[in-house]
Formats: structure tokens, C-alpha cells, sequence
């Protein structure tokens, strides 16, 4: 049988395989030499930004002066501190941070603490329409308190009057023992109802 192909079709033939097999050999060739640098730019920590985890930004509290309320060994009257103490950005964070400096007790000789050795505010909440704070204790505030209706009267104001002094929008303050509400802290002052801050100023 003759082949009835021109010349000029074997040649374009031949042309159009060559130039496929060189077409396949650059795209091999680019995949490994894209894949190796990838591997040895990831390998030595110069990947892309995208692979590497940015790190948590801390940004510092502000902090404010505050007045704290304590009462005084040869004093019937509270006597005040004032403190550096970290702020928060939100509200009732920052009535925590001020309530667990007074729970932290005094700085100065003389000054004794209100609230009860071991007493930790465990929440401190705000409604925002009725303008209540509400003070969570830790069971503390009331099982460790001394008695009495002075030691009583003094925890009570030291706590109302540490709120008047440093957040004058609040206009009462709900006292919480673990989440609870409690009738008296030691027996002589009624704590079912929020305090109004304008009868302790």
C-alpha cells in the first residue's frame, strides 16, 4: 500500500508532537521549581504572612484615682484612701476593680478594714435602666463578719460610700452573698432590698 501523505502533513505532524512534548516538559519543570521554593522559603521562616499566627495584642488597662473607705482604730467616723487602681473599659469592670481594692483592705496605719479577712467579690453587675449595682460576695461577707451593729453599719457604708464617691450615676446597691440574696450580713441592718446610695452619702 503507498502512503498517500504529503511531505509538508509528516512534517507538521512531527512539529505539532514536538511542540506538545516541549509544552509538557516547561509545565513539569515549573511545578518543581515553584514546589521547591515554596518547601525551602517555608523550611527557613520565610513563608508566606498568611502561615505564620499573628501574636495576641495585650493592650494595657488605663488605670484611675479612687477613693476608698475604711474605718479608723481611735475614730467612730470611716476615713478615706486614695489608690491607683486598674480600669477596665466597661462598667462593671471597673466597679469590680474598685470594690476589690476596698476588699483588699487599707494602706495606711490605723486603717482598718470594713469587709471581713477572706472576702472575695466574686461578679459585679449593672442594670443598666434601673442604674442598681449588683455586688456578688463570697460566702466570707457574712460567715466571717465579727457582729455587732456598729462593725455591721461600718461594712455596709464603707461599701455604699466607696460606690457614691467613685460611680455617682449608680443610684443603688444590691448586695449578693454567692449569688443569693441574704436578709442581714450579721444581723441588725436588712439587706433584702438594694440600698440607695443618696441615704449613705
Amino acid at each position: 500500500m503507498t502512503d498517500s501523505r504529503l511531505p509538508e502533513e509528516d512534517h507538521a505532524a512531527s512539529a505539532g508532537t514536538l511542540g506538545t512534548r516541549h509544552f509538557l516538559l516547561i509545565a513539569v519543570v515549573l511545578v518543581l521549581v515553584v514546589g521547591g521554593v515554596y518547601y525551602w522559603s517555608t523550611r527557613s521562616g520565610g513563608g508566606p504572612e498568611t502561615l505564620v499566627p499573628s501574636p495576641v495584642t495585650v493592650v494595657p488597662e488605663g488605670s484611675r484615682t479612687v477613693t476608698l473607705f475604711f474605718a479608723d482604730e481611735n475614730d467612730p467616723e470611716l476615713v478615706t484612701e486614695t489608690r491607683q487602681v486598674a480600669i477596665g473599659r466597661d462598667f462593671p469592670t471597673q466597679v469590680r476593680q474598685v470594690i476589690r481594692a476596698l476588699a483588699a483592705g487599707p494602706e495606711m496605719p490605723g486603717h482598718v478594714s470594713t469587709i471581713p479577712e477572706g472576702t472575695e467579690l466574686l461578679g459585679a453587675f449593672f442594670g443598666p435602666t434601673d442604674f442598681i449595682v449588683y455586688l456578688d460576695f463570697s460566702g466570707e461577707l457574712v460567715a466571717g463578719h465579727p457582729g455587732g451593729s456598729t462593725a455591721e453599719y461600718f461594712t455596709v457604708s464603707a461599701i455604699m460610700k466607696t460606690i457614691s464617691e467613685n460611680f455617682p450615676e449608680v443610684q443603688a446597691v444590691q448586695i449578693l452573698v454567692e449569688g443569693s440574696q441574704v436578709g442581714t450580713i450579721a444581723g441588725h441592718i436588712d439587706a433584702h432590698a438594694p440600698f440607695l446610695v443618696h441615704q449613705w452619702r
